[in-house]
């Protein structure tokens, strides 16, 4: 099965609790759509727990997609250097065709 999560607004500090409750693998998953597309900041701390999750999904051999709306988040997200690290998609159906692929391979 294919797992979205979607998260909006400023992820910060103050949502972190919240944000790694959302971010994790329960192993039935064939894929995971971070859903962003309404995202518009995230701080160092929410980067740094993107990067535990990257990690966990890769151990997993689990194949990720990020949806990214905002262009502020975009260039957040190419500036803290995650943009190799991520599929990413301004596209919903670009990002789910990714994952439907990522998952039959």
């Amino acid at each position: 099965m294919l797992k979205v999560i979607k998260l909006s607004g400023e992820l910060e500090i103050g949502r972190k609790d919240a944000i790694e409750h959302e971010l994790h693998i329960e192993g039935n998953e064939r894929g995971i759509l971070l859903d962003f597309g309404e995202v518009t900041y995230a701080d160092s701390t929410v980067l740094a727990i993107l990067l535990r999750f990257h990690a966990e999904a890769r151990r997993a051999g689990m194949p990720i997609a990020i949806l990214i709306g905002s262009r502020q988040f975009a260039r957040l997200i190419e500036y803290a250097g995650l943009a190799h690290a991520f599929s990413i998609f301004t596209e919903r159906a670009a990002a789910l065709t990714h994952l439907a692929n990522q998952t039959r391979q």
